[in-house]
């Protein structure tokens, strides 16, 4: 059965039909260098990010029934929301060298991060294939001319969660939408509709063992701490592209955001984002060194993800928002 990656469907030529730039900046010998994947790397980073998740979840059982249990459950759902890195990179099918380490990862990941892999896959590599321009990119975030009502609608999640059950609900009954049909190959189909069904089932069996078992653990510990979570990493994917160039040419379109080691390290190095979209062949683990070759051709580094959205709500957002938050200028020495 055909399977289409980010690599497969990202044939980038330098047109205005799909994203390019890897081309023009990197020799292929060095993109051959680090596009060398790691089972190891992969395996420490996974580990990190599950012992955190059980030091957060630890945290919640700690003040179960006392005030701090929601800020707990703030903390789990943030970490939580983080899982949208290691998904993601999983479904590059670059985080493992083994591919049967890949898939069965990336599908746990999945169904904790309450996303459908396959079809997720498809919709990624769309993304990755037509960057920024638009009418063809299904994951442009923000388009101009936004406002203030825009921006928090989109922090809140509430619009991934509305998309999101739209996949489970739709694909379940064996519909896909015009939107997303075209990129998604028709023998594929099926075997989305599958997915869907078989997620939906094995989040029913959650449910029914709990009511049976008269136990809250999966609200408190998964579902609600999920739903807090996700903003912090919508938030966080503000900074990627919004405000950059609506062009094909990914030295442009994308940003990469300065950040701290333990940010970095929980976001699976995907602050470094615009070599990400220029080589999405490249493993999480090799992007600092990609930065390091590369990242003085991309589009201006932002400073930090706060003063990134500042600049995001003067420049893009409605002129009125522009008055009230004046521009970011660094101290003087």
């Amino acid at each position: 059965m055909a399977r289409m990656t980010v690599m497969d469907m990202a044939s980038k030529t330098e047109n205005a039909e799909v994203a390019y730039g890897a081309e023009l900046v990197l020799p292929r010998a060095t993109l051959k260098k680090l596009a060398k994947r790691n089972n190891r790397v992969a395996l420490g980073y996974l580990a990190g990010h599950c012992a955190l998740l059980g030091f957060t979840g630890f945290l919640i059982h700690a003040a179960y029934g006392t005030a701090w249990m929601i800020p707990a459950m703030a903390v789990h759902g943030v970490v939580m929301a983080f899982l949208f890195a290691p998904m993601h990179e999983l479904s590059h099918g670059t985080a493992f060298r083994s591919r049967w380490l890949n898939e069965a990862v990336f599908r746990l990941v999945s169904f904790f991060y309450i996303s459908p892999p396959v079809f997720f896959r498809y919709f990624h590599a769309a993304h990755h294939t037509y960057t920024q321009i638009r009418g063809k990119d299904p994951d442009i975030v923000l388009p101009g001319p936004a406002s203030w009502g825009d921006y928090l609608y989109y922090v809140s999640s509430i619009p991934l969660w509305r998309r999101n059950a739209g996949w489970f609900f739709n694909h379940s009954r064996g519909r896909i939408s015009a939107r997303d049909s075209w990129y998604v190959p028709r023998d594929e189909q099926e075997r989305v509709f599958r997915e869907a069904r078989v997620l939906l089932f094995l989040y029913g069996i959650v449910a029914v063992v709990s009511v049976a078992l008269s136990t809250w653990a999966a609200l408190i510990y998964w579902v609600i701490p999920r739903l807090m979570g996700e903003p912090a990493m919508r938030w966080m994917r503000v900074t990627e592209h919004v405000g950059c160039e609506y062009t094909p040419d990914l030295r442009r379109n994308t940003r990469t955001t300065q950040a701290a080691a333990p940010l970095r390290a929980l976001f699976w190095n995907m602050s470094y984002h615009a070599e990400h979209h220029l080589c999405p062949a490249v493993p999480f683990h090799a992007l600092p060194e990609l930065h390091r070759i590369a990242g003085d051709k991309l589009h201006a580094v932002g400073a930090s993800h706060v003063k990134v959205h500042r600049e995001v709500l003067r420049s893009t957002l409605a002129p009125t928002l522009q008055r009230l938050i004046p521009p970011y200028r660094e101290p003087a020495p």
